[in-house]
């Protein structure tokens, strides 16, 4: 266990300076986000709030936290590791720095085994397909969120509980090395884990053929550590739902969101709509499908919406698109918090 007083003094190290001994290459307080293939900067790092954010994977945290990501730690080790790094004493240290030393992970492996990782379609929808929403999960979209039925049914949106039994079935299904290689089982010093933190929903990611290409997960557990949303790392990041476009017809209002849980508000709301990670990340052939699009949005009101908003703006203005703000009534932070408040 460690010391409450020692977590707080790990968090107050300098989040530039834990970076540095990660080996993340920083430019202007912006780095390439090591969790997926980023040829933008995604990841952010706030020296005033010492956090740190990557605007694709929506994951984000302390110093702790990003040493947990970075490598594949889990919470004691990282906490061990930053004490190591920064010659900070935990008491009752039963010579855990001369052991620890031993097992540390360099960044550059982590790297390598991240190179790996390939989209496995196949993979993906036999997982969607036997993700359950559990009772849980129900309440979080239907109770909390106020989400329609239909529209979640139709998003195949599902929901993990027991980890060791999808890991264990899909093992059993597909084998050891396939369900490494697809991202959705990682190997650690224990054995075989889920890449996603559960309990949690589980969102597939599709292209315009209606094919699973991705997974994002959103946490709905109690662990403060925990990352509220992950992806799986290396493959394909699309815009979520894109495969509306086949159902729109020329002129329709397009909404676009900057997160999934927005996405899916708009879509109850009865709007036509797709949620889009990031601007940098979207190749050439979807922007020419937007671009073509009568494009909205409701941004959100922080500076994470208005830089999305933004860079949709510049992007798409330079190919003759353009998007229509519209603007949420005071007091709501997002088209999410509008929506519910709507419906109560």
């Amino acid at each position: 266990m460690i010391p409450r007083e020692i977590i707080d003094k790990l968090n107050e190290l300098s989040i530039l300076s834990v970076a540095a001994k990660l080996e993340i290459c920083l430019k202007r307080k912006r780095a390439l986000c090591f969790m997926h293939n980023d040829s933008h900067p995604s990841l952010h790092f706030n020296t005033d709030k010492n956090t740190w954010k990557c605007y694709v994977c929506n994951k984000g945290g302390g110093v702790i936290n990003l040493v947990m990501e970075k490598l594949e730690f889990g919470f004691v080790d990282a906490c061990k590791w930053l004490a190591d790094q920064f010659t900070i004493i935990i008491p009752e240290d039963d010579g855990y720095r001369k052991q620890f030393r031993k097992k540390t992970v360099k960044p550059v492996v982590k790297q390598k085994v991240e190179s790996q990782i390939v989209t496995d379609i196949e993979l993906y929808e036999w997982v969607v397909r036997r993700a359950i929403l559990s009772e849980q999960a129900r309440h979080f979209l239907y109770e909390e969120r106020k989400y329609n039925e239909e529209v979640v049914r139709e998003l195949g949106i599902g929901s993990v509980t027991y980890p060791d039994k999808l890991v264990n079935a899909l093992v059993n299904r597909f084998g050891e090395e396939r369900s490494i290689k697809s991202g959705l089982v990682k190997r650690g010093q224990y054995g075989l884990y889920l890449h996603f933190y559960t309990p949690c929903l589980l969102f597939p990611y599709k292209n315009m053929e209606g094919r699973v290409v991705n997974l994002q997960s959103r946490y709905l557990g109690t662990k403060k550590e925990a990352p509220r949303f992950q992806f799986i790392q290396n493959a394909q990041i699309s815009m979520f739902n894109i495969g509306v476009l086949n159902e729109m017809e020329l002129g329709e209002k397009l909404f676009l969101s900057e997160g999934i849980t927005d996405c899916i508000a708009l879509l109850s709301s009865g709007r036509k709509a797709v949620a889009i990670p990031s601007a940098t990340l979207l190749k050439e052939e979807q922007l020419s499908l937007l671009a073509s699009r009568n494009l909205y949005m409701y941004p959100d009101r922080d500076e994470a919406g208005e830089r999305l908003f933004g860079e949709l703006q510049d992007t798409l203005g330079k190919r003759g698109a353009m998007v229509v703000r519209v603007s949420l009534p005071k007091g709501c932070k997002d088209f999410s918090d509008y929506y519910v408040k709507m419906h109560q």
